[in-house]
C-alpha cells in the first residue's frame, strides 16, 4: 500500500515521529480510530515492558488527526521511554488508513550495542549542480501529480503509465503527459552527472529525486548496479526508494538480478520503511529461485522475518510471511511462535539469531 508523509514531529535527535497516510483522493472525516501500538527491534527489553512504559490510549479510542488530538500522547510517551531505557535509535511512526479511518503507531528501536544495524555511509558533503534542471522539473511534476491525485483526477497510485522502468505516479493526465519527454531524453544524456548527485551531493532531497529519475535509463541490470550503494545511504528516503527499486527490478524476472546479501542486511535496518522494502525485494528473489538459499536467508535474517510475520502492521507482516511460506513450502499463519519453531528446526542446532 502506498503511503505519503502528512506530518513530522521532531521530539528528540534521531527520534522524529512521521505520520503516514494511505493515498486517497477523498478526504472525509478527520476522525480516526486508534488500533494500537507495536514495538519492533529491541532484543534486550521484552515487548511487554516496553509497552507498559510507552503507554497509549486503549485501542478503539477516536481522535481528530487534523487537529493533532493524538500528538500529546506521542510527546509524553517518547521522553518517558527514553528515560527508562537506553537506545541507539528510537522512532515513533504513525500510519493512517483512510479507507478504514484507522491508524496505528509503530515504535522502531535499536538497542545500545546493536549499532551494527545502522551500517550507513557517511553523509555526502558535495554540491553537484543539477543537469538541465531535471531535478527541479521532477519536483514540479510530483507537485502537479499529487495535486491531481488529491482531486481524484488520476488513477490510483501505481496504476498509471509511464515510459520508465518504475513509475512514481504516471503521466496519463493531459496536464502531465507533456512533462515526461524531458525525463526520457534528459536522464540518459546526463547519467554520469546524476550518478554524481546520487553519490556526492549533501542535499537529501536531490539524492532521493535522483533515485526516482534513474529508471529512465531503461536497463534493469544497470539500474540495479547504480542504486545498490544507496541502500546504505544515511537518509531514510533514499534508502526507501533504492530498496523499492531493487524489488521492482527483480519482480517477474526469470533469473535473480539483485544481490541477496544487501537485502538481508537491510532487513535489520532500524526503520519500518527499510525492512518492508527489503522484505518485498526478498519476496521477489524467492519467488524467482524458491528455497535455493533457504539456510542463508534463515541464518542471516530468520529472526527478523519471524518478528515481522507476527506484527499487526500489514506492511511488515505480509512480505515476511510470503518469504517464510515460500521457504517452508507452507503457510504457518500469523503465529510467530510457529514460525520460530520452524526456523529453529530447519537450522538444526544453529541459532536463527544473528
Amino acid at each position: 500500500m502506498q503511503r505519503f508523509v502528512l506530518l513530522g514531529l521532531a521530539l528528540l535527535t534521531a527520534c522524529a515521529t512521521p505520520v503516514h497516510q494511505a493515498a486517497s483522493p477523498v478526504q472525509p472525516s478527520p476522525v480516526y480510530v486508534f488500533e494500537g501500538v507495536e514495538v519492533f527491534g529491541s532484543r534486550k527489553v521484552p515487548k511487554g515492558k516496553l509497552l507498559e512504559v510507552i503507554g497509549m490510549p486503549a485501542p478503539g479510542a477516536r481522535f481528530n488527526l487534523e487537529k493533532g488530538e493524538f500528538t500529546p500522547y506521542l510527546m509524553e510517551s517518547k521522553p518517558r521511554l527514553l528515560a527508562a531505557y537506553k537506545f541507539a535509535f528510537c522512532r515513533y511512526s504513525m500510519v493512517a488508513y483512510p479507507p478504514t479511518r484507522t491508524f496505528r503507531v509503530t515504535v522502531d528501536l535499536v538497542d545500545a550495542g546493536d549499532e551494527w544495524r545502522m551500517p550507513f555511509s557517511p553523509a555526502p558533503q558535495g554540491d553537484i549542480p543539477e543537469p538541465e534542471g531535471l531535478l527541479t522539473a521532477w519536483d514540479e511534476y510530483q507537485t502537479a501529480y499529487w495535486k491531481l491525485s488529491r482531486e481524484g483526477a488520476v488513477p490510483e497510485y501505481g496504476k498509471s503509465k509511464c515510459h520508465a522502468l518504475n513509475c512514481h505516479g504516471g503521466f496519463d493526465h493531459p496536464e502531465l503527459a507533456p512533462l515526461e519527454q524531458r525525463f526520457m531524453d534528459g536522464v540518459p544524456r546526463n547519467l554520469d552527472t546524476l550518478v554524481r548527485v546520487l553519490r556526492e551531493d549533501r542535499n537529501d532531497s536531490k539524492r532521493m529525486a535522483t533515485v526516482m529519475l534513474l529508471p529512465y535509463i531503461n536497463s534493469r541490470e544497470q539500474l540495479v548496479k547504480l542504486v545498490l550503494p544507496s541502500v546504505r545511504d544515511p537518509y531514510e528516503g533514499v534508502r526507501n526508494e533504492a530498496l523499492r527499486l531493487l524489488g521492482t527490478m527483480q519482480e517477474g524476472q526469470p533469473r535473480v538480478i539483485i544481490p541477496l546479501e544487501p537485502v538481508l542486511e537491510a532487513l535489520w535496518y532500524p526503520l519500518e520503511t527499510d525492512r518492508n522494502k527489503a522484505a518485498w525485494a526478498l519476496v521477489h528473489i524467492v519467488e524467482t529461485e524458491g528455497a535455493a538459499h533457504q539456510r542463508q536467508i534463515l541464518d542471516k535474517a530468520g529472526a527478523v522475518l519471524v518478528e515481522m510475520a507476527g506484527m499487526q502492521q500489514k506492511t511488515d507482516a505480509e512480505p515476511a510471511r510470503k518469504v517464510l511460506a515460500i521457504l517452508a513450502g507452507r503457510d504457518l499463519g500469523d503465529d510467530p511462535a510457529a514460525w520460530h519453531r520452524w526456523v529453529e528446526q530447519t537450522l538444526g542446532s544453529n541459532s536463527a539469531h544473528r
